[in-house]
This record gives structure tokens, sequence and C-alpha cells, in this order.
């Protein structure tokens, strides 16, 4: 009787105390899974994180080899429409101010004053030669003057560089003030230049009456030396007068002699004959 009260007393005592530690037990638990399932989120998301990187990359490069194969196959096709002016693809080693530095030099037979251009228009000049390099100098700098016309009516002027590295806006100079010369026009080389004739050079984006016998003109370049990558030396930027006539050099053969024709008697007067 006295062991069952006792019995008794003790389970209601110690029931609050059973309870809390059981609540404990099961929170901890809850605790411990809960920890568990976070750390396993985390790492499914870094997982996923690096995936995408990855994949992020992927698309980037693959981007840029579809850039890159649409740039060689404009410049394969410059190459083919332009088979007269010897083109040769350099690199660019360096770029510096509009100043660049090409990977050819004297060992591949580069010269001072050889034609620099791209696709898309006139770079520069090669200005000093070195035993496997030389140096470009372009529309952004003053080092460089080109013989220019404006393509609409065939305006003639010089253009050059010399407004600075942030302004890459060169100036074409020596137009008669009579000459029509307007904002918007192509500006192009010039048969008298060293470049072969035609090619672009950039748009006139203002024109300036300087109130004498000539006016200048603010050109933008059609080239952006900053952004290039490859470009081509122009080896051969005059075309023979043979084949401008239609006829090409043949090696080996001969022309056969023609017989000369018989003289012709001079029905000229002694005061045609020796007049100044």
């Amino acid at each position: 009787m006295i062991g069952n009260a006792v019995t008794t007393v003790v389970s209601v005592t110690s029931r609050p105390f059973l309870k809390a530690l059981a609540t404990t037990r099961g929170g901890a638990d809850s605790l411990t899974g809960f920890v568990f399932a976070y750390g396993e989120a985390r790492r499914e998301a870094e997982a996923l994180r690096m995936r995408l990187a990855e994949s992020a990359a992927a698309l980037a490069r693959s981007a840029e080899l579809a850039a890159e194969n649409q740039r060689l196959r404009r410049m394969l096709r410059f190459v083919r429409h332009e088979p007269d002016l010897g083109l040769e693809s350099v690199e660019i080693l360096a770029n510096y101010k509009g100043i660049l530095k090409i990977d050819r030099g004297v060992i591949h037979g580069v010269e001072v004053s050889m034609c620099v251009i791209t696709e898309d228009g006139v770079v520069g000049l090669v200005t000093e030669v070195y035993p496997a390099s030389a140096t470009v100098v372009t529309l952004h700098s003053a080092e460089c003057r080109i013989g220019a016309m404006v393509e609409r009516n065939r305006v003639r002027g010089v253009v050059h560089g010399g407004r600075g590295d942030i302004s890459r806006i060169c100036t074409m100079e020596y137009i008669d003030t009579k000459d029509d010369v307007r904002q918007g026009d192509a500006v192009v080389t010039s048969p008298e230049s060293l470049f072969p004739p035609g090619y672009a050079i950039g748009r006139v984006v203002a024109v300036h009456d300087a109130g004498r016998l000539w006016k200048y003109a603010d050109i933008e370049p059609a080239v952006d030396p900053y952004r290039l990558d490859e470009l081509f030396l122009v080896r051969r930027a005059a075309i023979p007068a043979g084949e401008l006539a239609g006829r090409r050099e043949t090696e080996g053969l001969e022309e056969p002699a023609r017989p000369a024709a018989a003289a012709l008697p001079d029905t000229r007067t002694l005061q045609e004959r020796y007049a100044p």
C-alpha cells in the first residue's frame, strides 16, 4: 500500500521532467535535421552556381569564337577582292596613343612608308622598322599625313592627326575656300597619296572657314585603331602600267621584233622646226 503510494507520487512528480526531456530530445533531433538539410542545400546551391559559371564561360567562348570566325571570313573576302595589293595579314603587338607595333620587320621585307589598312579603310603608315617588328603611326598621330579627297566631288586635301589621344578626331587641311565640302561627306585616299586611291579615311563631322585662302574640316576616322587585333600590310600599292593597259608580265617570252617603218619626209618649214 505504501509502495504503491510512493510509486504514484514519483510518477506524478517526475512526469513534467520526463515530458520536458522528451521535448528537448525531439527539438535536438529537429535542429540536427535542419542543420543537415541546410548544409545539403548549400552544397547543392554551390554546385549549381559552379555549373552556371561554367556554362556562362562556355557561352562566352562560343560567342568569341563566332565573332572571330566572322572577322576572319571578312578578312579573307577582302584579300580575295584585292589581289593586286599583295595584302599580308599582321598582328598588333602593342597599341599606345595612336601608334601601333606590328609583328613584321626587316626580316619579313617591311619598309618605311608601307601602307597599313583593314577591310574598313585606312589605318596608317609604317615609320620605323626593326628586325622583327615595325612601328605604324595611325590617323590619331600627328606624324601620319595622307593625301585625301572628298569622294562626292574629288576635292583634295591632306588628312593628319594631332588632336590628341582623347579626341580621336583628325583634320583635313588645304581645302580651297571655294570648294564644296559638307558635313557627312565621305573622305577617301587620293591618287597622289601613298595609298591605293579610293580607300575610306573617314567622314566629315564639321567644316571650319579660317577666313583665309584655305579652310579645314574635322574628320572622324573610319577605322578605330584601339579596337584592332589584325590588319593588312600593303605590299604593292601601285599597279604596274602594263596591267592597267590590260597586259600582264610574261617571263621567258620576248616580243617579236617589228619591222622599222620607213622614215617620212619632214614637211615643216625651218621656222617651225627650230621655233622655241
